[in-house]
């Protein structure tokens, strides 16, 4: 194979409404987790390789980035396919989303490129195995929630008693499990903030090994993962609102109360929240919120809510309309292949 060949996919992020916080073995969760795939926040990988001998450029943006290259290089030894000493990988990846600004563009990008890689397994071997668990898998040991992403609309990652084929090792598919009311589910992204976090999500699962919450904090989850697919199967909004919101804030209280302690909230982040709990008594519309490990806040709601959440926003945070922070965007159909 002296000639280059090549593999690309675009793959999502997603955001968990159950958040997996702290980890266990190498990139096991403490706990369960279930997100929403999303539709527009995606990364773009393509992979072009020809025999060699193990060496790796990487291009983000179209510029070159060696200080990328010991994360990659960490996740090639995790994942342990040897044949990649004999290939030489020329990388490209690209967001149309802000990089590590609480969007989870590890998800995104982890994913696109084990996607990636699963394909050259399978062409250069025509193996027959399960692609997308598999890459999943993979995508667990570069970021925990890129495991998720590879799925189409909803995804759970974590052994749980009440879903049989649950797994820490791996996500699976929970798309077939969601009620119509959530089929189309909308994610309108306020961007408080576009900076690098300076804590990052690795570092704050680290602090929950030592937490003095951690066996409360996985009670809390796997509770709430039993809410959470009750009210996604059967249409339940006012649960699905009370799991979401407590679990957003419970995520950044652990930040908190962590040794040490840190805040990624900003002033705004409170603000927005504040704001969509006061549109929601005055106007009853179905409305709620979640947060990633970042400042910024995912406004949740179904699609048969938009006018008058696109009226809300228009007439309390138009600032953020004319500053274009805010990212419109909704339930996806997971990874596509690109030609």
């Amino acid at each position: 194979m002296a000639e280059m060949n090549r593999v690309s996919w675009k793959s999502p992020s997603n955001i968990a409404i159950v958040k997996y916080w702290g980890k266990k073995g190498v990139q096991l969760p403490m706990n369960p987790s279930l997100s929403f795939t999303l539709n527009h926040c995606c990364t773009e990988t393509s992979i072009e390789y020809k025999t060699g001998n193990g060496s790796i450029d990487f291009f983000y943006e179209g510029q070159q980035r060696q200080d990328f290259l010991p994360k990659i290089e960490t996740f090639f030894k995790l994942i342990e396919l040897p044949f990649f000493a004999e290939l030489d990988l020329i990388i490209h990846s690209k967001n149309n989303f802000p990089h590590s600004a609480g969007i989870a563009s590890s998800a995104s990008s982890m994913s696109a490129l084990s996607l990636c890689i699963t394909e050259i397994e399978q062409k250069l071997y025509n193996k027959e195995f399960n692609f997308l668990q598999t890459a999943s898998k993979r995508a667990r040991m570069g970021s925990g929630s890129a495991c998720r992403s590879v799925y189409p609309k909803a995804a759970l990652w974590g052994n749980t008693l009440y879903v049989p084929h649950s797994s820490d090792q791996y996500a699976i598919d929970f798309s077939s499990e969601l009620h119509n009311d959530f089929i189309e589910l909308q994610d309108y992204i306020f961007l408080v903030s576009q900076q690098e976090k300076y804590v990052s999500s690795s570092a704050g699962h680290q602090l929950m090994n030592k937490h003095p919450y951690q066996y409360a904090r996985i009670e809390q989850a796997n509770n709430n993962i039993v809410q959470l697919m009750s009210s996604l199967k059967n249409g339940d909004w006012e649960l699905f609102q009370k799991v979401c919101e407590e679990e957003a804030l419970s995520l950044h209280a652990l930040m908190m109360s962590s040794s040490p302690g840190y805040l990624l909230l900003d002033s705004d982040s409170i603000k927005i929240i504040k704001s969509i709990q006061q549109f929601r008594a005055d106007s009853k519309t179905m409305i709620s919120y979640t947060i990633d490990a970042g400042p910024n806040i995912h406004v949740v709601f179904p699609k048969n809510a938009k006018s008058s959440i696109d009226q809300w926003i228009q007439s309390d945070w138009n600032d953020y309309l004319l500053d274009n922070r805010i990212i419109r965007d909704q339930i996806g159909n997971g990874p596509l292949k690109m030609i």
